[in-house]
């Protein structure tokens, strides 16, 4: 039972592939305020589609059209699931079997969100499209197959427009129809919509949208969206390969004749139109059968006659004309149809027909010419006839109209048609139009009004037939009674006259003459004729507010009293000093209410800037003080700083506008500051900037000491760090530590080089050392570098004063007792004559070409006596029998050999 359960459930959650639409569409309706009611309308195939393709909720996604950012997701509901219907339902032999299923949910578009200019849409996008379709790649989504699914799309505006609320309904499309066409047999449906707003629908062909995936439900994405992919002959010029094509009118009707069976997909797109202005797009996409399934039929035959004519004489046109004294029921044509398909056999010598009337050259609803039986049953061969009579005025002002009269059948799939074209001339009722009496001129100029002051003038018109006059009353856009304006009507009324008055209040307490000071109002009156044709008579009372003065304030500031310098001042200050000044608003002479004020405050807190906003008569101040902080500024990003200061009085009785400005532009400078100083001693020497010269051995010791004059605000932060180490070989192995900290900071450098730092047999190394100490005084930072320049050599290693001795005497007398080359007294060399008894015998030094390794000391037979590994060896020869010895100093690179006597 769990293992079943678990089937339910993957058969419910996971979206099924399936060749299973048809078409459909988005539609996006206002409900009141900011709710809308959002429709999707799916098209599905019950024959080619799976149950579980009829997803039982959807989730659709709004995405912003300028940028493309998503808005929000919205889950949809399966709400309804009907069966589309036959034109002719007796026609029907299965063929098509097509749901529409229908998603709603109901949305809030928020006025402070759906603003953009550019509008927003909605997307949906879901696979399959039927397997079988003629016109485009529509296959299993599998290895290399073309897949085709469909994106359903709709574009709405902004719910807000120029700040004002934008309500718009996109069009709600006519429902399609199941009807299959048949080769060479005209085909049509109406695909037009009804809009809600009367905006403009404008109808266009294009190519159908692929989803961004073949998959069954793509993942959300905001596009672009694919075209699917046209079978080769088959295009946007040649949807259905029909002669004449599929075309759409713009008034939303398609039409087409096809020459070849097969399935075509097709789709329809809907722009909307606003005084002129496109603020919405729908798209539909549907599917045309193309079957050999029409039997033989007849088209039928619409004849026209007038009363008076004793015989159906017109086919296809006609012209009637009526005198505005015609009665009512003459004013009236016969139509007769017939149909040769009552005579045949085949169809049981019976065939059905029907009349529609449309309108051709305007648009209107005209049902009320047609007879209220507008249908009939034609039994062998018989024919109807039909009586059309016509209101008594015309649909419209100045010329004939026309109308067409459509004969329908009950042909398979769609029903044939002929067409009578009628063209109506009827003269409407005389009538005069009314006029005014007073004033006589269309416009009328009023004198300038003081405000405060009110004025009246009575206005009368007439009609010469007596009709009932209409008045109505219309401003150059401002709303009577806010401006201080009334119209009265006087009563009683009576037709053919109207009288009245016009009033104005012209008090600033009543209206706001800071926005505008000039009025029209224009009194309209039209007569109720019977058709409502004549044209209406209008008077124009142009009126003119006069105002009382007022002076204008000035505003101030303590840093300069040339007046001339007023307006924009430019001064200078350095990070952590303090700027102040005083800034004045008067107007002594009206002692208005004023108020004192920077134009924009934004950001003053976060510069550490203190302006007051002040309110009072005639005279106000407020302090400006900035105590300049590094902290609160960025000079790489801002340097330069505007202060508009405002005093504004607008508090007067007419609330006039009245304001002056003084701006002061701070160009901000960095702060002063002492530059740091760096001392680098070697010892109790100062060696800033100098050459040093270094034996391989000794240690390399510098101290630094960093140091800074600046107290005020604060000490500076200095930094010392080394930021160079270079020579004709990498210094490495020394040791140095950056140090941070306030004045005085102190660090050493130390480095002990070894024979490592030599390189190709060069023994002499040059480096340079490069310390730098830098404070942190903001955007004025200094530095202070010392080069000290070190030369490291090797240690001389020569032999030319090494004279090794060659006799010693190891009779135990205190004097030459031993034989050694480091370190010998002088008075082992009193025995030979030839030594020197003041020089210091020693090995040449060791360095990093030639190294002490070993002494030898051999008898005259070769015989190795003595070995020694140490500089400082002491031979005493003990046991040893005077005479001549040989002795062997061997170096890294180099031997010493000689004689070596001993003496008893």
């Amino acid at each position: 039972m769990k293992r079943f359960f678990l089937t339910i459930l993957l058969l419910i959650s996971i979206p099924v592939v399936a060749s299973h639409i048809v078409g459909g569409e988005f539609e996006l309706i206002h409900l009141s305020g900011n709710t809308y009611r959002l429709n999707l309308i799916i098209y599905f195939d019950q024959i080619n589609g799976a149950p579980g393709a009829k997803d039982q909720s959807v989730t659709v996604s709004i995405y912003r059209k300028r940028d493309k950012v998503l808005m929000g997701n919205v889950a949809m509901a399966l709400a309804d699931e009907s069966s589309v219907p036959y034109t002719q339902p007796e026609c029907s032999n299965g063929e098509i079997v097509t749901s529409k299923l229908f998603y709603t949910t109901t949305l809030i578009l928020s006025p402070t969100v759906y603003t953009d200019p550019e509008g927003y849409f909605v997307v949906w996008e879901r696979c399959c499209r039927n397997y079988t379709i003629t016109n485009i790649y529509s296959q299993i989504p599998q290895g290399n197959n073309i897949a085709a699914g469909q994106t359903f799309y709709l574009e709405f505006p902004p719910v807000v427009k120029n700040g004002q609320p934008f309500i718009n309904s996109s069009p709600r499309l006519f429902p399609p129809l199941n009807d299959f066409a048949c080769p060479f047999r005209p085909y049509y449906v109406d695909f037009a919509g009804v809009d809600d707003d009367n905006d403009s629908l404008v109808y266009t062909l294009v190519t159908p949208l692929n989803t961004t995936q073949a998959v069954a439900l793509p993942p959300a994405s905001p596009g672009p969206y694919p075209l699917v992919i046209w079978r080769p002959g088959y295009g946007l010029s040649n949807i259905i390969n029909g002669q004449p094509d599929l075309r759409i009118s713009r008034a939303g009707l398609l039409t087409a004749t096809p020459r070849t069976q097969g399935l075509f997909v097709f789709a329809v797109q809907i722009d909307e139109y606003r005084s002129g202005e496109k603020i919405g797009e729908s798209r539909r996409d549907f599917q045309m059968l193309v079957v050999d399934a029409c039997p033989q039929a007849d088209p039928p035959q619409i004849l026209g006659k007038k009363l008076t004519d004793s015989d159906f004489n017109y086919d296809e046109t006609m012209s009637v004309s009526f005198t505005n004294l015609t009665a009512d029921e003459d004013r009236c044509i016969q139509v007769r149809v017939s149909d040769p398909d009552a005579g045949k056999p085949e169809d049981n010598f019976s065939e059905r027909i029907s009349i529609r009337a449309v309108s051709l050259n305007f648009k209107k609803n005209i049902n009320e010419v047609l007879p209220e039986i507008t249908t009939a049953t034609l039994l062998n061969g018989a024919t109807k006839d039909f009586t059309i009579c016509f209101p008594r005025c015309p649909y419209f002002e100045g010329g004939p109209y026309q109308i067409g009269i459509i004969a329908f059948d009950d042909a398979c799939s769609l029903p044939l048609t002929d067409t009578l074209k009628i063209e109506v001339n009827i003269e409407p009722p005389p009538n005069s139009n009314p006029y005014f009496v007073d004033p006589v001129q269309p416009i009328l100029i009023i004198p300038p009004i003081d405000e405060g002051n009110s004025f009246e003038r009575e206005f009368e018109a007439r009609d010469n037939d007596g009709d009932e006059l209409i008045v109505s009353v219309v401003t150059d856009g401002f709303v009577l009674a806010d401006a201080g304006f009334q119209v009265e009507i006087f009563e009683p009324r009576q037709n053919g006259l109207v009288r009245g008055k016009i009033r104005w209040d012209a008090f600033c307490n009543i209206y706001d003459f800071t926005n505008r000071n000039n009025f029209e109002v224009k009194i309209i009156v039209n007569d109720k004729d019977f058709c409502d044709f004549g044209d209406p008579v209008s008077a124009a009372f142009r009126f003119t507010v006069k105002l009382p003065g007022n002076a204008d304030p000035v505003v101030d500031t303590d840093l300069t009293s040339d007046p001339q310098e007023r307006q924009v001042l430019n001064i200078q200050r350095r990070i952590n000093e303090s700027f102040s000044f005083l800034v004045t608003g008067k107007d002594l002479s009206d002692n208005d209410f004023l108020v004192l004020d920077l134009a924009r405050r934004d950001s003053l807190e976060f510069y550490g800037i203190s302006f007051p906003k002040v309110t009072g008569n005639g005279l106000v101040s407020s302090r400006f003080q900035w105590d300049i902080k590094c902290g609160n500024v960025d000079l790489k990003k801002k340097s330069t700083f505007l202060f508009k200061f405002i005093v504004v009085d607008n508090a007067n009785k007419c609330k006039f506008y009245k304001a002056d400005t003084v701006d002061v532009q701070v160009k901000l400078l960095p702060p002063l500051n002492a530059p740091p100083q760096l001392t680098v001693r070697q010892g109790t020497q100062i060696v800033n900037d100098q050459s040093l010269d270094f034996t391989l051995g000794e240690s390399i010791q510098f101290l630094l000491t960093g140091m800074d004059g600046d107290i005020s605000p604060a000490q500076d932060l200095l930094s010392l760090t080394l930021i160079e180490a270079s020579g004709n070989v990498e210094p490495v192995g020394f040791s140095f530590a950056p140090i941070t900290g306030k004045s005085p900071i102190q660090t050493t450098f130390v480095w002990q080089p070894d024979c490592s730092i030599f390189e190709n047999e060069v023994f002499e190394n040059k480096y340079v050392f490069k310390f730098r100490l830098a404070d942190d005084r903001c955007f004025a930072s200094k530095t202070d570098t010392v080069t000290v320049n070190v030369t490291v050599k090797d240690i001389d290693g020569s032999d030319t004063e090494f004279l090794p001795p060659n006799v010693f005497t190891p009779n135990g007398d205190g004097c030459n007792d031993y034989f050694a080359l480091e370190g010998i007294s002088p008075c082992s060399y009193n025995s030979d004559p030839n030594q020197n008894p003041d020089q210091h015998i020693s090995l040449p030094l060791d360095n990093c070409i030639n190294r002490f390794e070993s002494v030898k000391i051999y008898n005259r037979w070769g015989g190795e006596v003595f070995k020694s590994f140490e500089r400082t060896f002491r031979w005493y020869a003990p046991d040893q029998p005077a005479g001549v010895y040989y002795y062997v100093v061997r170096y890294t690179n180099k031997e010493y050999k000689g004689p070596l006597s001993i003496r008893y």
